[in-house]
C-alpha cells in the first residue's frame, strides 16, 4: 500500500507456514532496494490519516501511531478488532480503512458446511459427519471413502481428512503446520496426492491413506502446483504448475505439459476411459468447460454455453456434471 507521498510503500514479508522471526509489515522507498522493519505481523497492513499504522497480529486488528515525517512508529499499539477474519492461504485479514476514520471488517467466524448425498432430482437422502469448515470432497473410486480438507477454526489450518462411509468414521492424514489440500485418491483407493505449502511453496506429496507411511513430495521444482485429476487406470496425474495443465506418467515420474493455453485453465478431470479431459478456461472472458483429446490436446469442444466450472464424469464417461453460473 502506498503511503500519501506516492514514493514510499508498506508491504508484507512472510512465510506461509507457521512464520518466522522476521514475518512483519516493512516500509519501501521506489527510489531504493533498502527496507525497513516495522512491526511484526503476519497479514496485509494499512495507513490511515492523520497518522495510522493498523496491522494484524495474534488474532487481533491493531492501530498505532505513524509518524509520516520519519516513517517511525510511536505510542503503544490498540487493539481495535479480535475477531477479523484471517485467511491463511493468502495471509491477509478481511478489513479496510479509510481517511474519515471509517474502518470496515470481515467477521471472523468460518462458515461451516454440510455433507450431503443428493439424488438425480435434487433430493437429499443422506449426510455425512457434522457440519464443520470442509472443502475439495473427492470420492475413492469404490465409493466406500471420502477425502476432503478441513480447516481448524482455532488455528486456522487446513489439513486432508478421510472418511469412511460405511463405518461413518473420520480420521486425520495430514499432520504438518503447512496447508495441505486438494486430495486425490489413487483408483486403487491406497493412495492420496495433496499440495501442500510446508516449504513455501505448493507442491505435491504422496501419501498411503492408511497413514501408515509419512507423505514424500514428487516432482518438487519452486512453482507451485495443484493437483487435479488422477487417470482410472493409474498411469497418470493431471496438475497445474504455474499457468499451465501438465501431467506426470507413473511409475516414470516424468512430466509433460498439455496444455500451454493463452488463458488460464484449471479443474481439469480425465474421461473414465482416460482419452479425454474436461477442464474449465476463461479464454472467452467467462468460465466455461472445454473437452480435449488426451494425451494429445487434438480438438476441443466447448461443453457449457452460460457458465461453468469444476467439470465431474459420469462413471460410464457418457456424461458431464459441473457448476453453471
Amino acid at each position: 500500500m502506498f503511503l500519501p507521498d506516492g514514493r514510499h510503500y508498506l508491504f508484507l514479508s512472510a512465510t506461509i507456514t507457521k512464520g518466522g522471526p522476521s514475518d512483519g509489515i516493512y516500509l519501501g522507498d521506489l527510489d531504493s532496494n533498502d527496507r525497513r522493519f516495522l512491526v511484526r505481523s503476519n497479514a496485509n497492513a494499512a495507513y490511515a490519516a492523520p497518522g495510522y499504522l493498523f496491522f494484524y497480529r495474534d488474532k487481533t486488528l491493531f492501530a498505532q501511531p505513524f509518524d509520516l515525517k520519519n516513517f517511525q512508529l510511536g505510542g503503544e499499539p490498540t487493539p481495535m478488532f479480535t475477531d477479523a477474519q484471517f485467511l491463511p492461504r493468502i495471509l491477509r485479514v478481511t478489513f479496510a480503512v479509510s481517511d474519515s476514520g471509517l474502518l470496515v471488517q470481515q467477521g471472523g467466524n468460518v462458515s461451516r458446511s454440510r455433507l450431503a448425498w443428493f439424488d438425480r432430482k435434487g433430493a437429499e437422502i443422506g449426510a455425512v459427519g457434522s457440519p464443520d469448515v470442509y472443502s475439495n470432497l473427492q470420492l475413492s473410486g469404490n465409493g466406500k471413502a471420502l477425502a476432503l480438507d478441513k480447516t481448524d477454526t482455532a488455528s486456522q489450518n487446513t489439513d486432508v481428512w478421510l472418511y469412511d462411509l460405511q463405518r461413518g468414521s473420520a480420521a486425520r492424514l495430514t499432520f504438518d503446520p503447512g496447508l495441505d489440500a486438494l486430495p486425490l485418491w489413487s483408483p486403487d483407493n491406497s493412495r492420496i496426492v495433496f499440495t501442500s505449502s510446508r516449504k513455501n511453496v505448493f507442491d505435491l506429496y504422496l501419501k498411503n491413506a492408511d497413514g501408515a507411511q509419512d507423505e514424500r513430495p514428487i516432482n518438487a521444482t519452486n512453482v507451485d502446483k495443484y493437483p487435479n485429476s488422477w487417470s482410472r487406470d493409474g498411469k497418470y496425474l493431471l496438475y497445474t504448475e504455474g499457468a499451465d495443465m501438465k501431467f506426470l506418467t507413473f511409475p516414470e515420474m516424468s512430466s509433460r505439459t498439455f496444455l500451454n493455453a493463452p488463458a488460464t485453465v484449471k479443474n481439469a478431470q480425465f474421461s473414465p476411459d482416460g482419452k479425454w479431459v474436461a477442464y474449465a478456461s476463461n479464454e472467452s472472458g467467462n468460465w466455461e468447460i472445454y473437452v480435449t483429446s488426451f494425451p494429445e490436446a487434438r480438438g476441443k469442444w466447448q461443453v457449457s454455453t452460460g457458465g461453468g466450472e469444476q467439470p465431474r464424469w459420469r462413471g460410464d464417461g457418457k456424461e458431464l456434471f459441473y457448476l453453471s453460473a
